[in-house]
């Protein structure tokens, strides 16, 4: 089951690794979450198909039905927090987390589970909820937001100072997501790395420059693990400027 979370804006380029999509899912009704709803079509086209599922809140559904003229190939399915949906052997859920202001524009994060893994998807949250780090708990892979380094914004998380306590959540691992100009230059890849910094059940590696950390969470036997590649085979590492929305 190929899913893809968010129709960026630059939906054209990241389309180039994508050789299928079974089915969309949407965060939140912002230009940089379904931006790319035109685009979409246009490429579904290419393909000979008509339409696609594409699973949301009402509220975003309507804001992408005001936004965009063409909405035919978007088979929607609305999803209301708190009720799971299966898709093919794909079970998904969704809960309301804070990001935006306006109420026009409510906020999912998203659970999908197949099998014995599970991702969460967060990647527009203003603060940290217990309600979030119940959703997540047992996560395989924790994605979340990591906008703003050492800078507030009301709508994002302050990744450094939030990822102690994220390191502390019941999850195998974690990645960051969006990471942008905030965030440090990455180091010479030659640079010496500073001591690990223990916090919780994961291993943080934190350069003395304060570059954007790598986090790690340790197995069973002890061995530290790396975070994974996202279905579009794009590295996602905390180093990385800026990252494509997650396909899975």
């Amino acid at each position: 089951m190929r899913i893809l979370i968010d129709v960026t804006r630059d939906f054209e380029r990241q389309s180039n690794a994508l050789e299928d999509i079974d089915a969309v899912l949407l965060t939140h009704g912002h230009a940089d979450a379904c931006g790319g709803i035109a685009e979409l079509r246009r490429w579904l086209r290419s393909r000979g198909r008509e339409q696609l599922p594409l699973y949301a809140g009402a509220a975003t559904i309507a804001a992408v039905e005001r936004r965009f003229r063409r909405v035919d190939h978007c088979d929607f399915k609305p999803v209301r927090p708190g009720r799971p949906r299966r898709l093919g052997g794909v079970e998904l859920s969704a809960m309301e987390v804070p990001h935006a202001r306006d109420e026009r524009f409510p906020t999912f994060a998203w659970r999908i589970r197949q099998g014995r893994e599970t991702l969460v998807y967060a990647s527009d949250v203003a603060w940290l909820t217990p309600e979030l780090e119940r959703f997540s708990r047992s996560a395989s892979l924790l994605v979340i937001d990591g906008a703003m380094w050492r800078r507030q914004l009301f709508s994002h998380l302050t990744i450094d100072r939030e990822l102690p306590r994220l390191c502390d959540w019941r999850v195998e691992q974690i990645v960051l997501t969006q990471i942008g100009r905030t965030a440090p230059a990455p180091r010479p890849a030659r640079a010496r790395r500073a001591p690990a910094v223990r916090t919780g059940a994961a291993r943080i590696r934190r350069p003395q420059a304060g570059t954007p950390v790598n986090v790690r969470k340790r197995t069973a036997s002890g061995r530290a693990e790396r975070g994974g590649r996202t279905a579009a085979g794009v590295r996602s590492t905390a180093q990385v400027p800026e990252l494509p929305d997650t396909a899975y």
